[in-house]
């Protein structure tokens, strides 16, 4: 039986410790971020961030051999979706944008059982107004 892989979609605060933590733990990961100055930094073994502890943790995830891309386009078992949600300061909406485009490229890569997470700040109905129909347009379930 092959190990599962998760992709980590959105490599910033969140989806970055995310996908170290479960490479650090035997879980085969890839990370995939649009940002390719970001992506070409990971690649080269240096963080993008500093909190406490994520040096060993990036080294850890290292050696369990996680890797980073760019793009969506990896075909897994589990996506963690992990976009930024930014909001207009005046209103404090948030915008899904980076979700449902996120999302969107997942669907169209990802095989029938593949599940996922969206592991992003989004505003109560989010899922049902926007992602559900996305799911759905693809013939799964959501």
């Amino acid at each position: 039986m092959s190990k599962e892989l998760v992709n980590v979609v959105g490599l910033g605060y969140i989806g970055l410790p995310t996908a170290m933590m479960m490479a650090s733990h035997g879980v085969s990961v890839i990370g995939s971020d649009y940002n390719q100055a970001l992506v070409d930094s990971l690649q080269a073994g240096h963080l993008t961030f500093q909190e406490e502890g994520l040096e060993e943790l990036f080294a850890q995830a290292l050696q369990g051999g996680i890797q980073f891309s760019s793009g969506y386009s990896h075909e897994a078992d589990i996506y963690i979706v992990s976009v930024p949600t930014p909001y207009d300061k005046k209103s404090k909406r948030i915008d899904p944008h980076y979700v449902v485009s996120a999302v969107k490229q997942v669907l169209d890569v990802c095989r029938k059982g593949a599940i996922v997470v969206v592991e992003s700040t989004v505003s109560p109905g989010t899922i049902d107004r926007f992602v559900r129909p996305l799911v759905a347009e693809h013939g799964l379930k959501g």
